[in-house]
C-alpha cells in the first residue's frame, strides 16, 4: 500500500482518534503504571527471581531473541550452535546486551548435552525448521519450558507431538508468534471491533514483498543478493554437518531453500501475516477470544499458485506465492509473497465499506475513510489522542540494551518472553497468549497452503486437522 505523506498524516490521524474513543478508558490507566506492556498482557514483575534460560540457535532469529531479553525477567546462561561463525556472531550481540556478565554464558556447542543441564529452566529455540520438534520435545522431557519459533514443525504431525508432550510433561510451550503480544495489533483489534468505523469487512489483504535481487543487477538470478542464499563463511567450512544430520554444508547453511529442512515463503514470512489475518477476523466476526485457540478464526478453503520463476541457483522452495482463503461470513483473505520487488513492503489491509485499516511492517496503523484520501479527517476520529506514548506508530528502535525502555509499540519478542518467564514463576495462572493450540492452527493453514500452490488446486480444511486431539493430519490425508 504506497500513501503520500499527507495520506500518512490523515491516516494516522483518523486511527489516533478512533483509538482515544473506543479505549478511553485503558489509555489513561496505562500509562500511569511502571510497565504498562506488562500489564496490559497480565503480568508483572518478578522481583529479584529472573528464570534461567539457554538459547538454542544463533542466527539471526536466536539473535534477535539476545536482543529482546529483559535481565529482570530471564538470565540467560548458555547458548548453542554447531557454526562457528554464528558462535562468534553471538557473542558480539551477548557482550552488547550484557557487558563483562557475557563472558559467564556458556557455549554448549551440541544441544543435547544443553538440555542435561539441571540448572536450565527454560529454552529458547531458534533452530532450522526441521529440528523444532525433536529439540523441543526433548527439552520438555528433561524439564525444560520452550520458547520456540514460529513456524511450530515442520509437519501437522510433529506440531500435535509438541503439543501432546506439553500436557504430558506439564511444561509451558509458547511458540513464537510474536503478534499476540504486539500493542500495535492489540489496538488494531479494538478499532476493527467497531462496525461504525469500517462497516462491513469482506476482504483482507496481506502481503510480504521482498527485492532479493540486488535491484536486478546481474547474478540477482543466482542469489548473489539473497540473504537466504548466503555464502559458506570460511569459519564454517570444517563443521562436521554430517554429524548433525545435513547432507552438505550448503543445506546446512541455506536450510530456509530446502523442502527438507524448512517451507520457504509461508513458513518464514506467511505464517506471520496470515496469524495476524486470524488475529483481525476473531476481531471483525465477533469471535470470542479465550487465547486458547479453540475459537481460532480457520479458513475453511485455500487456493494457492507457488513458482520459481527467478532465481536459478538450485533451490527447492518457490520465490513467487499466491494464496487465496475462503473464510466465515464468505470473507475472502488474499496474501502475496513475493522476491523480485519491495513497494509494499509487509503488512495487512483490513477493508470494510466504510473504511480501511492498514497496518505497515508492525509499526504503523493508518485509518483511511472510504472515497477520502484528501486531507479530511473523518468526522467520528478526533484529531488528537490525549497521552502520545499510546498512539501506534513507530519508535526509533523496537528493541534496546540493559534495562529496555518500555514501548507500546514493542514487536512483541520482549513480551513473549517476559510472559512466559513469569507463567513458569506463577504456576497454574495461565498459558501462553500463542501456546500449543494456537501454534498448530498457524502450522495447519501454513503448511496446507503450500500444498496448495505447489499442486494447485483447492484444498478444503478438515476441522480434525486443528484439533490436538486427533491423529488427523494433512500430510497423511
Amino acid at each position: 500500500m504506497i500513501l503520500n505523506e499527507q495520506q500518512r498524516q490523515v491516516g494516522k490521524d483518523n486511527f489516533s482518534g478512533a483509538l482515544k474513543m473506543t479505549r478511553r478508558d485503558l489509555i489513561p490507566a496505562l500509562v500511569t503504571v511502571p510497565s504498562v506492556t506488562a500489564f496490559y498482557w497480565g503480568y508483572s514483575s518478578l522481583r529479584g527471581n529472573p528464570v534461567r534460560a539457554a538459547l538454542i540457535g544463533a542466527g539471526g532469529q536466536g539473535r534477535s531473541h539476545i536482543d529482546s531479553i529483559n535481565p529482570d525477567y530471564i538470565k540467560l546462561v548458555a547458548f548453542s550452535d554447531i557454526r562457528p561463525s554464528m558462535q562468534k556472531k553471538a557473542r558480539v550481540s551477548l557482550e552488547g546486551k550484557f557487558g563483562s556478565d557475557a563472558r559467564h554464558i556458556e557455549l554448549i556447542e551440541d544441544y543435547h548435552k544443553l538440555l542435561d543441564r539441571d540448572d536450565i529452566e527454560m529454552v529458547i529455540i531458534a533452530l532450522p525448521l526441521h529440528l523444532h520438534a525433536p529439540c523441543a520435545i526433548e527439552a520438555m522431557q528433561k524439564g525444560k519450558h520452550v520458547l520456540c519459533e514460529k513456524l511450530m514443525a515442520k509437519t501437522v504431525t510433529d506440531c500435535k507431538r509438541m503439543g501432546r508432550e506439553a500436557r504430558k510433561t506439564g511444561r509451558l510451550l509458547s511458540i513464537g508468534h510474536q503478534r499476540h503480544y504486539s500493542y500495535l495489533y492489540a489496538n488494531a483489534l479494538e478499532v476493527a471491533k467497531q462496525k461504525d468505523i469500517l462497516g462491513d469487512v469482506r476482504h483482507i489483504r496481506a502481503f510480504w514483498h521482498r527485492n532479493q535481487t540486488g535491484g536486478g543487477k546481474p547474478g540477482g538470478e543466482k542469489g548473489d543478493f539473497d540473504t537466504w542464499f548466503a555464502k559458506v563463511p570460511a569459519e564454517d567450512k570444517q563443521v562436521d554437518f554430517a554429524r548433525y544430520g545435513y547432507k552438505s554444508l550448503d543445506e546446512l547453511v541455506r536450510w530456509r531453500l530446502q523442502k527438507r529442512t524448512g517451507e520457504g515463503l509461508m513458513a518464514e514470512l506467511g505464517s506471520h501475516q496470515l496469524d495476524a489475518c486470524s488475529i483481525l477476523l476473531k476481531a471483525v466476526l465477533n469471535e470470542k477470544d479465550t487465547h486458547g485457540g479453540k475459537t481460532m478464526v480457520h479458513p475453511k478453503a485455500v487456493s494457492g499458485v507457488g513458482v520459481n520463476s527467478y532465481f536459478s541457483d538450485g533451490r527447492e522452495v518457490e520465490d513467487h506465492i499466491f494464496l487465496t482463503y475462503e473464510y466465515p461470513g464468505d470473507t475472502v483473505v488474499t496474501y502475496s509473497s513475493i522476491t523480485t520487488n519491495e513497494a509494499d513492503g509487509y503488512g495487512e489491509q483490513v477493508m470494510g465499506s466504510k473504511g480501511t485499516l492498514a497496518i505497515l511492517s508492525e509499526r504503523d496503523v493508518y485509518l483511511l475513510k472510504e472515497k477520502s484520501l484528501r486531507d479530511t479527517r473523518i468526522s467520528w476520529a478526533e484529531r488528537r489522542i490525549s497521552q502520545p506514548s499510546a498512539v501506534s506508530t513507530s519508535t526509533a528502535q523496537w528493541t534496546s540494551g540493559g534495562g529496555l525502555q518500555d514501548t507500546l509499540t514493542s514487536r512483541g519478542y520482549r513480551e513473549e518472553q517476559e510472559h512466559l518467564a513469569w507463567l513458569i514463576r506463577h504456576p497454574g495462572e495461565g498459558q501462553p497468549r500463542c501456546g500449543a493450540e494456537v501454534g498448530l492452527s498457524d502450522a495447519v493453514v501454513t503448511l496446507v497452503s503450500n500444498m496448495s500452490a505447489r499442486q494447485r488446486r483447492r484444498i478444503e480444511f478438515k476441522p480434525s486437522w486443528f484439533d490436538l486431539n486427533s491423529d488427523d493430519a494433512p500430510e497423511t490425508a
